[in-house]
């Protein structure tokens, strides 16, 4: 097999693993109506603060724990095998307890919760919606690791060649996880239950795990061989030191990308969350065609951000991608917050739109970073990167959740402009740190504007 056919075989074993995650973290979105839904009329009875608590739980141990940055520095010192292994093995550990949780807890039982994150969270939680939440923060470890070992994965294969494009590609098959369960969840939990869903998400988990196993084999083969040395990749065997850590956080460019990252992926994560509601609420649509609608964000990203991503390869501009897709964004919420329509044909295009935005900043975010730091070092600095994105992603879904109860008539509507407003504005802060990365790499010749493959 040549070297070309390698990574690439690789690259799609990784990926897979990958868009696995992305399955279950988007499983429960588009039944969050049914979650809350009234018992008798079939749904658990959960308030807009539990969803919210329990979307944005996905980060609690990641931050309060400081799982990435051990996950991290596991990467860097141990190396992607036990790192990989140990990181499937959480997704789907995670899977599990959210399954029992739905499945085996009465949604009638409260427990008091001594962690209110200053008043976002109630203190009388039902169980069901704490277990769940628990594990879908052991998921979120889990699936956060994977990504930084699977992107390190990625950059080990494939510097000095296509790089931005198979991280497109790799975000692509992402997102088509994430599709999919936009798509086929609202389905699954119609015909047999909300449990079926989290179960079938479950099952694609295990798939994953089995994968990454099988990959390690391949791994260590390569290692063996030495075929990186001569491609300026950097072996298993290289050892990270504290310094290395310290090297990353002094670099004041990397924050900036770190920056950007937390105020886009804030904006369009959580948005996710409550999208098939906000469809439901301000568009008049079944439950079953929201998922649908939702669902053109990351199916339109399958095309376009390889696109991106060859792009950035063969022309250069990374920033002006990052900074395009921002606005893009910002003007999609604006579009959904004051709708000239209230038509599903009007929430489908400003959803395609919406899917622009996903695919331009990923394409370009994520091979920006090994421009700044060293392979050896690159664990470390997916982690913390990660890491600050993660406080978004726990405490917006949250927030929002505590804006959307204070918006919910006597009769269940929901008024979403205040949500939205708060999604823009994120978007807004996204596109200044993009500029303001712009400029600097102008001045200080960071390369993020060039190209990446090298001829």
């Amino acid at each position: 097999m040549s070297s070309k056919q390698q990574r690439w075989t690789v690259f799609f074993t990784v990926s897979v693993i990958m868009m696995a995650g992305y399955v279950f973290w988007d499983v429960v979105s588009p039944i969050s109506t049914q979650l809350k839904a009234p018992l008798a009329e079939g749904g658990l009875g959960w308030s807009s603060v539990e969803y919210g608590f329990y979307a944005g739980s996905y980060s609690i141990f990641n931050i309060f724990l400081l799982m990435l940055f051990f996950g991290g520095i596991i990467l860097d010192k141990c190396g992607i095998r036990i790192t990989g292994m140990l990181a499937t093995g959480a997704m789907l550990g995670g899977g599990l307890i959210n399954l029992y949780a739905l499945s085996s807890i009465s949604p009638t039982i409260t427990t008091h919760v001594w962690f209110t994150l200053f008043g976002l969270i109630p203190e009388t939680l039902k169980l069901q919606v704490l277990v769940a939440s628990l594990g879908f923060a052991l998921f979120g470890v889990g699936c956060d690791i994977t990504g930084i070992t699977v992107s390190k994965i990625i950059t080990k294969w494939f510097t000095g060649h296509e790089l931005a494009s198979a991280m497109g590609i790799q975000v692509a098959m992402a997102r088509l996880g994430t599709a999919s369960a936009l798509s086929f969840s609202p389905l699954i939990a119609q015909q047999f239950g909300i449990s079926a869903s989290v179960l079938a998400g479950c099952g694609v988990l295990l798939f994953a795990f089995v994968l990454f196993f099988c990959y390690t084999f391949a791994d260590r083969k390569a290692d063996e061989s030495g075929i990186f040395h001569h491609e300026g990749a950097t072996a298993e065997s290289e050892q990270f030191h504290f310094r290395d850590f310290i090297h990353v956080i002094s670099n004041a460019s990397f924050w900036l990308i770190a920056l950007l990252c937390v105020c886009y992926y804030s904006s369009i994560r959580p948005f996710m969350k409550f999208a098939t509601d906000l469809m439901i609420n301000s568009f008049n649509v079944d439950e079953s065609v929201a998922g649908w609608l939702v669902s053109a964000i990351p199916y339109g990203t399958i095309v376009l951000t390889p696109l991106f991503g060859t792009l950035y390869d063969r022309k250069g501009h990374g920033v002006w991608l990052m900074l395009g897709g921002c606005i893009v964004l910002m003007f999609s919420h604006l579009a959904l917050t004051y709708p000239i329509s209230h038509s599903a044909v009007y929430a489908l295009a400003v959803m395609m739109l919406i899917g622009i935005a996903f695919s331009m900043v990923p394409a370009a975010l994520w091979p920006s970073i090994p421009k700044l730091v060293p392979l050896k070092q690159l664990g470390t600095a997916y982690s913390i990167t990660y890491f600050i994105q993660n406080v978004g992603l726990m405490t917006v879904p949250i927030f929002i959740g505590k804006v959307i109860d204070n918006h919910t008539a006597a009769n269940g509507s929901v008024d979403y402009t205040q949500p939205m407003l708060i999604f823009a504005a994120l978007a807004l802060a996204g596109a200044a740190a993009a500029l303001l990365l712009l400029l600097l790499d102008k001045r200080h010749h960071w390369g993020l504007e060039d190209k990446n493959i090298k001829r």
